[in-house]
């Protein structure tokens, strides 16, 4: 008798779109899936997740019960205690909803999620410009900002799963004395929305998204290279704190804005005047498959160091 061949499911949830996965126990992947996420957020998400194994496992012919581990990555820290999902400012309800509760329940207890710039980051160790680093970082520079830490050859979560949350270091806006808000300091220097505010508060009327002030800069457009200097001077800032506390290998540069040669060329230049040490930095090679691929391989190691659990390992 033949042994069925064991896959596992991967997705990647993030705040606009849903990339999911099938893949064989050795990771490569057999069928690839991108759909809009489900704007009701919460429990919707999460069935969302699941319809995806579905159409996956249907499309290669396959019951999706030989998807043998489940990996999900989400915008948020993850409690390792709980497995809830926490700091989800752009999910609606998806810290209210049990989702790896839910997922365990369709899929078996053979489920684990993580925050999904940690599996970037895995994703870049495993494929990408971090193969062979011990200690890295991705910092993941979009809507929000995010950061991902490979500490000894191992993911760092911290106590409560919300190590790399760096939107809140007080980095740009005085915290002490900005309007109370759930953004932190940093992310309101260097978020989408803060570069599109700094452009129109600097006289700028040509620009509603960061693509737009991307486009303007090419253009010679003055007001667009001032903000981005500017931005710019910020993540040096943040690049730089980070190197002086965990004195990094690598610092990878991700995301839909962190990717931006326009913005990643000017803090390479900007940071030899901010520290006395050579800081070594990177684009992402995996850009926006950075963490559905860091899923993958999570998913896959699984696999292969249990294809047939006796019994649940923690696998949060």
């Amino acid at each position: 008798m033949t042994r069925e061949t064991v896959y596992c499911y991967a997705a990647d949830l993030g705040g606009t779109k849903l990339a999911a996965a099938l893949a064989d126990a050795r990771g490569r992947i057999v069928a690839e899936m991108t759909e809009p996420t489900d704007r009701r957020g919460g429990a919707y998400v999460a069935e969302q997740i699941a319809a995806c194994a579905d159409k996956l496992a249907q499309a290669v012919g396959i019951e999706v019960t030989r998807a043998r581990h489940v990996m999900v990555g989400v915008p948020g820290a993850i409690d390792p205690g709980t497995g809830r999902v926490s700091l989800t400012q752009n999910i609606a309800g998806l810290q209210d909803f049990d989702v790896l509760g839910y997922l365990r329940g369709r899929f078996g207890p053979y489920v684990a999620i993580e925050n999904d710039v940690n599996l970037a980051m895995l994703g870049e160790q495993a494929l990408g410009c971090a193969s062979g680093c011990r200690n890295a970082a991705f910092l993941a520079l979009g809507t929000g900002a995010g950061l991902g830490l490979l500490i000894d050859d191992k993911l760092f979560r911290g106590t409560r799963g919300a190590a790399g949350e760096i939107a809140d270091l007080p980095i740009g806006r005085d915290p002490t004395w900005q309007i109370p808000s759930a953004i932190g300091a940093f992310e309101l220097e260097v978020g989408s929305l803060a570069i599109v505010d700094r452009y129109r508060r600097l006289g700028g009327t040509a620009a509603v998204t960061v693509r737009d002030i991307f486009r303007l800069l090419e253009e010679g457009d003055e007001v667009a290279a001032s903000v981005l200097d500017t931005t710019a001077r910020w993540v040096a800032l943040a690049v730089v704190t980070l190197q002086s506390l965990l004195d990094l290998e690598l610092i990878v540069f991700g995301g839909s804005i962190g990717m931006r040669p326009e913005l990643y060329e000017r803090v390479r230049r900007a940071l030899p005047a901010l520290f006395s040490r050579p800081i070594t930095i990177a684009p992402s090679q995996l850009g926006d498959r950075a963490g559905l691929i860091g899923a993958v391989c999570a998913a896959a190691q699984a696999v292969c160091q249990n294809p047939e659990p006796a019994q649940a390992p923690d696998l949060r």
